[in-house]
């Protein structure tokens, strides 16, 4: 998770915490909380819990505070808390990428480039398939 505190780090949806960073024009990590770790369930009275309520919407926030608070940087580098993952786009075809593009309403003209596209892609698996991407099973 140390990547998540990586200077490039992008936030991909702010009321989830969700995060990206490009690896290389194909290759992107993402990650974001994982909701289904018994610490960060709705109903969980846990420091963990109280930290993630605190910053959904607030991305910008939560990397400063992850950098300089102790307990937000415990938070944001203890790896079960965390769904993330590195997806390559080339590992799926082409007939893949475009149903991907497709479930989230975008065609493959739509991008102004390669790159645009292959991270939509990317982070529509990652959305899509989030149990491939928990840590804590």
């Amino acid at each position: 998770m140390k990547r998540l505190l990586n200077p490039d780090i992008q936030c991909t949806d702010p009321d989830q915490l969700q995060f990206c960073l490009k690896i290389s024009d194909t290759v992107f990590w993402y990650c974001e909380p994982n909701t289904c770790h018994r610490d960060l369930l709705p109903c969980a009275e846990t420091e963990s819990n109280r930290i993630y309520q605190r910053y959904l919407g607030y991305p910008t926030e939560f990397l400063h505070d992850a950098h300089n608070v102790p307990e937000v940087r415990k938070f944001a580098t203890d790896n079960m808390l965390w769904r993330e993952g590195e997806i390559d786009v080339t590992d799926f075809s082409r007939s893949e990428q475009e149903e991907l593009l497709k479930d989230y309403g975008y065609k493959w003209d739509d991008f102004s480039t390669d790159t645009d596209r292959n991270q939509i892609i990317c982070e529509n698996h990652f959305e899509q398939y989030l149990l491939d991407y928990r840590n804590d099973i």
